[in-house]
């Protein structure tokens, strides 16, 4: 079982490296690769344990690629979480850092029932997002 997820990543990585070769082409967010890629991270980053996003959003922002939201509902006491992205990004790399980096922020919040901050528990994860040459920051 651990020689089959090894592998596993090993392919995940070379595919995201062979998709950092031509970053030079712009990215057009679409439904379809953030649910693809939600469910690899997913398993990858987080062993299956984090739920999807209750929403996810595309549109324009500015001064960040993206957000993790968390709507209170204070009558019913229940959390919503929102994705949103960017529709357009400089290359395929910068989206999927985007997406591990906010599917971070829900982990925080919904499974450690932390702050959602960069903090310790945040940057704990800089190992396991190098294993699959992502980068882990602001």
């Amino acid at each position: 079982m651990a020689n089959y997820k090894k592998n596993y990543i090993y392919k995940l990585r070379k595919k995201f490296l062979k998709e950092k070769k031509i970053s030079n082409k712009k990215f057009t967010t679409n439904y379809k690769d953030i649910k693809k890629y939600f469910k690899y991270f997913n398993n990858l980053l987080f062993k299956d344990k984090l739920n999807n996003f209750n929403d996810i959003k595309i549109r324009k922002m500015n001064n960040c690629s993206g957000q993790c939201i968390e709507n209170i509902s204070y009558y019913k006491g229940t959390s919503f979480f929102v994705l949103e992205l960017k529709p357009r990004y400089k290359n395929k790399i910068e989206f999927l850092n985007t997406l591990s980096h906010e599917m971070l922020h829900l982990w925080q919040q919904t499974i450690k029932h932390d702050t959602g901050r960069h903090n310790k528990l945040f940057f704990s994860f800089r190992a396991k997002f190098k294993k699959l040459n992502l980068t882990l920051g602001y």
